[in-house]
């Protein structure tokens, strides 16, 4: 569908913006009437209220709490890891650790534990629905400043900023893991049976194991020692993603399918989830966008036809050149009227970060730990499921994080073999398309708030997400790199910037510094740290 070898078709076309009053819808309410934050809903099973549940526990522990009180309606996402294993204790992040026979915690904790044996642990979370303006995002593809490449977040959205922090938490990880062998091999400390304990973690807490390599042949002929080690989930680890709402993009696109109201099916154990196919993908309105691609839409121009006056009308660069000439006419790509809120078309030249969703349904293909972690990993790392929580609906969802990428990614084992016949030696790369259980979740991030509908409201812009700020916090960060027990608050970024923000802890103020305070200071988990 995508071509990459066509010559340059850029034309200039005045796309008129439809009359925002038009599509506006009203609603006239009492004086006096109110509804929930979040609308009531029903979950699929224990499993994903339990993911769901740790998930908030863990936002409301590493997130100021005047920051929450005054930003209740927020996009929250995390990346949970469940632990199924028989060890009598289980080592916690921040030295805690929780009583595996008896199913009594030793002490408090964020991590949820359910039956005997089970335990769910947040390995990264995420908190925003920023990202940089285009202009910002040029400047920094551009910038001539060496070394400063990376380090702005382009997107601060909550699934993204989890996402990052995961993968901080699996460098972290790494690192310790080659901190401790290194230790190890130098004080030759080996078991007496022979068992390198360079490849056994530096304590019972992680979700990696070290995988030894087998003997490499030297300029001799000799066989001799790996110099080094894979990586691969533990046994019994399983991964999981949560968000507060739905992936922006095609997850919103509430068409195409026949939906229908989720059902809690309580004949599930508490920790397991469903694991039922998903249903043959019927892709039979690609001319009306249902497996588009789409962007999130640059909000900071200015001008006619914009935000700032959207009565007029803008003109705008299409790029046509990577669009098959079949598909130029095709009514999605004409206008971007039908797309979901805050999104856009690629071609149109209004935005250039993907949508969630589009970026999910890639993580979907490609695994959770990126390029530069790929190659230390033995194969990819899936999420086993994804739970939504407010506008959820599953085949929707379905279609959006993986089932539209049908066909156009290789599924099945990718073999590279080095020479020799050993099976063991052979290099493996699985990847595939991963079909996550999609869930959703009866728990509230908003349980408590309320929303003032009296009178006239326009439908669906009841909730306003103002702050710029976002949060982003992963597990065991400052085991290695400020030698401390316990990093208590998350990093705050400035969702407009990409930078770090200083925020203003004294409860006594309980508000963000000024812009001369801020802090231009790079994230742990930007591209650049990473």
């Amino acid at each position: 569908m995508v071509k990459s070898d066509v010559s340059t078709n850029v034309v200039s076309e005045t796309l008129v913006e439809p009359d925002l009053k038009k599509q506006e819808q009203n609603q006239s309410h009492k004086d006096g009437s109110v509804r929930h934050a979040e609308k009531r809903r029903t979950g699929t099973c224990q499993f994903a209220d339990r993911v769901a549940q740790v998930s908030i526990e863990k936002y409301r522990e590493v997130v100021p709490v005047k920051w929450r009180q005054e930003n209740q309606q927020v996009c929250l996402a995390t990346i949970v890891a469940h632990f199924k294993t028989s060890l009598r204790k289980q080592t916690l992040p921040d030295n805690e650790t929780v009583d595996k026979v008896n199913g009594e915690d030793e002490n408090e904790t964020t991590a949820i534990q359910g039956p005997e044996n089970d335990l769910l642990i947040v390995m990264g979370l995420g908190v925003g629905t920023k990202f940089l303006s285009e202009e910002k995002i040029l400047s920094d593809a551009e910038s001539d400043i060496k070394g400063s490449y990376g380090k702005r977040i382009r997107d601060s959205h909550a699934e993204v900023l989890a996402r990052r922090a995961f993968r901080r938490a699996l460098t972290v990880e790494i690192k310790s893991l080659q901190l401790s062998a290194s230790s190890r091999s130098e004080n030759n400390n080996q078991d007496e049976d022979g068992d390198d304990s360079s490849c056994r973690s530096m304590d019972s807490f992680g979700i990696l194991r070290q995988v030894k390599k087998d003997t490499e042949p030297t300029t001799e002929g000799e066989m001799r020692e790996p110099s080094s080690c894979t990586y691969a989930l533990k046994d019994g680890v399983t991964l999981h993603m949560y968000t507060s709402s739905t992936p922006c993009g095609n997850s919103a696109l509430k068409k195409f399918s026949k939906m229908k109201r989720e059902k809690f099916d309580s004949s599930i154990p508490p920790d397991t989830w469903p694991r039922n196919p998903h249903p043959c993908f019927d892709a039979h309105s690609l001319q009306l966008g249902q497996c588009s691609l789409l962007v999130k839409k640059n909000g900071t121009k200015t001008g006619p036809g914009t935000e700032n006056d959207p009565g007029g009308n803008e003109t705008h660069a299409i790029d046509t050149s990577r669009i098959e000439k079949k598909q130029q006419n095709w009514p999605a790509n004409l206008t971007d009227d039908w797309c979901p809120p805050g999104t856009t078309l690629p071609h149109f030249g209004r935005g250039s970060l993907h949508s969630c969703s589009d970026k999910i349904c890639r993580w979907n293909c490609l695994g959770l730990q990126g390029s530069l972690l790929s190659s230390l990993l033995n194969k990819p790392l899936y999420m086993d499921t994804l739970t939504v929580g407010r506008k959820f609906t599953s085949c929707i969802s379905q279609r959006a994080v993986c089932c539209r990428a049908n066909g156009y990614c290789y599924d099945g084992n990718i073999t590279e073999t080095n020479g020799n016949k050993n099976d063991d030696d052979e290099n493996q790369n699985f990847y595939r398309l991963n079909h996550p259980s999609i869930m959703g979740t009866g728990v509230y991030l908003d349980d408590t708030g309320t929303l003032d509908m009296s009178n006239s409201k326009v439908v669906g812009q009841d909730v306003r997400f103002l702050s710029k700020l976002c949060w982003v916090w992963w597990s065991e960060r400052s085991s290695i790199e400020s030698n401390t027990d316990k990093m208590e608050n998350a990093e705050c970024i400035d969702g407009d910037e990409g930078l770090l923000f200083s925020y203003n802890l004294n409860e006594n103020l309980g508000q963000v510094q000024s812009e001369d305070n801020k802090m231009n200071e790079y994230s742990l988990s930007s591209t650049y740290a990473l």
